[in-house]
């Protein structure tokens, strides 16, 4: 099972195991660690395990309340003075400390038991959408993953170490997986249009859009340019992040993805219009 369905396997059971109480809530509170780990979100692990301890004494509590009440009910005697009968006053303030104590741990066990539902239900709703997204990546890599060697024979390798960079928590290394989708992007370019002087040699993506015009539907043409003219601004726009020395002149992960999604998304055009073009000869 790959960690993203495992990941959304997870979420899911929990929000069953809430809703519809197939388990006591410290249970699934533990399910709840276990998914943070999964995550690698290591506060949220010790914080969901030590609230699972609690949630288990305070159910015991709630659970044992009837009993303790019993226990302090005050038997019926009262004593006869020389003037009146006296009744003591027996255990009245320490069955107010029961309830009081059962009311609060009930308050904090439908509180907790919110917060854990939430969280499960957000983890399963963005990652149920990421295997989503996964999967039509997965078959658009397997689409272009035999043609791309034919135009840069080391893709595999460069896809690989942009994908390493980008689930690193280093910001150096969302600045690279930006600056290799240029460095690869410009390859492309290199490879299927090559630069016809100095002057065209750094405008890859010019280069680009002229190798899909020629023969392509205008429809097609349109999109794929669409593609190139929003790649080009959003690797300006993160390279020029990455120009200051400061560790706020870094692109976000957020911005690098977005470069690595668009760069995808052109890779699979251009590797169908050269399958096309080679098939068309």
């Amino acid at each position: 099972m790959k960690r993203s369905e495992e990941i959304t396997s997870l979420a899911h059971e929990i929000m069953l195991d809430i809703s519809e109480q197939r388990t006591p809530l410290h249970l699934s509170m533990l399910k709840a660690s276990r998914l943070s780990l999964l995550l690698d979100m290591p506060n949220e692990v010790k914080i969901f395990q030590g609230q699972s301890e609690d949630a288990e004494s305070m159910q015991f509590s709630i659970d044992s309340f009837n009993s303790q009440i019993d226990a302090t009910r005050d038997p019926n005697i009262s004593y006869a003075g020389s003037n009146q009968y006296y009744t003591p006053q027996g255990n009245k303030f320490e069955r107010s400390h029961i309830t009081s104590t059962a009311q609060k741990n009930t308050r904090n066990l439908a509180m907790y038991k919110a917060q854990t539902y939430n969280f499960a239900m957000n983890v399963y709703t963005r990652w149920q959408f990421g295997n989503i997204a996964e999967s039509i990546f997965e078959l658009k890599r397997k689409r272009m993953e035999h043609v791309l060697p034919e135009i840069i024979t080391d893709i595999q390798g460069r896809l690989n170490s942009i994908e390493q960079n980008l689930k690193s928590d280093n910001t150096e290394d969302w600045k690279n997986a930006v600056g290799s989708c240029r460095a690869l992007l410009m390859d492309v370019a290199n490879n299927l249009m090559p630069p016809k002087s100095k002057n065209e040699k750094g405008k890859f993506i010019n280069r680009l859009q002229s190798y899909i015009s020629p023969m392509e539907s205008k429809t097609k043409e349109k999109v794929v340019k669409i593609l190139l003219d929003e790649i080009k601004l959003r690797i300006e726009h993160t390279m020029n992040l990455t120009q200051g020395p400061a560790h706020h002149d870094r692109p976000t992960k957020e911005k690098a993805e977005d470069v690595v999604l668009y760069t995808y998304l052109i890779l699979g055009e251009i590797a169908e219009i050269y399958q096309n073009r080679k098939e068309a000869l």
